[in-house]
């Protein structure tokens, strides 16, 4: 599918850009990213994991509200996303690892998939990165679409 496909198909559509919304993702994503750590200590990996996919999810929603789209479908989002940030190897990096950790989380949450410590904290540290990376980018891009 073209990126033009999901937007005909209703998976994207296009909205104004709205700051509020792309804060709200950030502090959504570190949400989730606290507590994806809280449940790894109490040993509930599988938990852990969706959380910090949760947190990855919702860097990458702040990333999509700032180019003024709205997502109905994970899948159509980072395939939009890859083709925005084709060239920046740090993020394109990290949506591909975003990607393969949705196919995971959701055999996890839909097939009762094994989920250890190991696969949690990759995660979790996966997620923590992709957040500062995601800061970082808005911060810069954002402040020059003020000017």
């Amino acid at each position: 599918m073209k990126i033009e496909d999901y937007f005909k198909a209703g998976l994207l559509r296009k909205e104004k850009i709205d700051r509020n919304q792309i804060d709200g993702s950030l502090e959504l994503a570190a949400r989730f990213l606290d507590r994806a750590k809280g449940n790894v200590k109490i040993e509930y990996f599988d938990v852990a994991f969706t959380l910090a996919y949760n947190s990855m999810f919702h860097s990458a929603r702040a990333l999509l509200f700032s180019f003024g789209v709205k997502e109905r479908s994970h899948f159509a989002m980072i395939e939009f996303l890859k083709e925005k940030f084709k060239d920046s190897e740090k993020i394109f990096q990290f949506l591909n690892i975003l990607d393969s950790y949705r196919i995971s989380r959701h055999a996890v949450q839909y097939k009762g998939a094994f989920c250890s410590r190991l696969d949690a904290e990759e995660a979790i540290k996966d997620a923590e990165n992709f957040l500062k990376v995601v800061k970082k980018y808005l911060n810069k891009h954002l402040n020059k679409k003020k000017k």
